[in-house]
């Protein structure tokens, strides 16, 4: 298992920027590869990504099913619209521990992707609510690292991992061994590692 795409985010007060980069054998970001650009206040149905920092070619694109719907699928497609897979997250799993699950060009099941952490899952959703320290819990845990482990839905063997590497801005490697890296397009892989932090307001 090596780090094979980074992602950083950058908060601006309208728009949320993330960087996908390569990796080196270490984990050190290398080159952009893309960015996607989401505008704070908007609808999370659509995030568009581009070649550059320019934003002026289109490279990819991930969109919700149906719209206004943020628990049904979400299509990865190419500047042509073309289907390079899929994801979706499982809401009655999500309640307790955030999961996915990311699907190939044609809808087949390829992989889980969940919290490794049931612990910090629980405090993230419930420990504000605990009378006088609620406060308290939620500002530690936005600062605490988590992770997330991927899971071979063929083996249910553990084939890869999101982890965050920094404490104070929001950088995160993404660890998958050869087979499952060359599963799916890299696109899939840079789609999904966005939606861990965009569609959960990470």
């Amino acid at each position: 298992m090596g780090p094979r795409l980074i992602v950083q985010q950058k908060l601006t007060p309208f728009v949320n920027k993330y960087r996908i980069l390569t990796s080196t054998p270490t984990g050190t970001p290398d080159a952009l590869v893309a960015l996607a650009q989401q505008k704070r206040l908007a609808f999370k149905e659509k995030v568009m990504f581009y070649g550059d920092e320019k934003r002026d070619r289109l490279s990819f694109t991930f969109r919700a099913e149906k719209v206004m719907d943020v628990h049904g699928r979400y299509f990865v497609e190419d500047a042509q619209a073309k289907m390079l897979g899929m994801f979706k997250k499982e809401f009655v799993q999500s309640l307790v521990s955030s999961t996915w699950k990311v699907f190939d060009a044609n809808g087949n099941e390829i992989l889980l992707v969940k919290e490794n952490n049931l612990a910090l899952a629980l405090l993230r959703r419930f420990g504000g609510e605990i009378p006088i320290v609620g406060i308290f819990i939620e500002m530690i845990v936005m600062f605490l690292k988590y992770h997330f482990v991927f899971i071979d839905l063929a083996t249910n063997q553990e084939v890869g991992a999101y982890r965050k590497t920094t404490l104070l801005r929001d950088q995160y490697v993404l660890e998958l061994d050869d087979v499952t890296w060359n599963k799916l397009d890299w696109r899939v892989y840079a789609s999904v590692g966005v939606a861990l932090d965009a569609l959960q307001s990470r």
